[in-house]
């Protein structure tokens, strides 16, 4: 019995060490074939300027406050019964003005998404 357990561990001593290489050595491992380290990724520009940003802002800050004034002069009219030519010009220009500032909020905001 002796025998067979000395002949045990010098079975088990005579094996060679196996090892299995972990997840770091195998990143180290690959990373040896390269000649030249990896370049990084350049971070992305801002997508809009700070002036651009307030320019958005302020556009649609405006155009709130032109459906804000057009709503109160079409209410006036209504209560008038019609609008007077003055008020018309004023609903006309205000609709100007409306799509220039949507004109540069949709510009802008195209800009951002990209």
């Amino acid at each position: 019995m002796k025998s067979a357990i000395v002949l045990a561990a010098a079975i088990v001593m005579a094996m060679p060490v196996v090892s299995v290489p972990s997840v770091a050595d195998a990143q180290v491992l690959i990373g040896r074939g390269r000649s030249a380290p990896a370049r990084r990724a350049r971070p992305a520009p801002p997508r809009l300027t700070e002036a651009e940003e307030n320019q958005l802002w302020d556009a649609q800050s405006e155009v709130d406050t032109i459906d804000g004034q057009v709503a109160d002069v079409r209410a006036a009219g209504e209560t008038q019964g019609s609008l007077t030519p003055e008020q018309q010009a004023y609903l006309d220009a205000q609709a100007a003005r409306r799509a220039e500032l949507e004109a540069v909020i949709t510009r802008l905001e195209a800009k951002k998404n990209r």
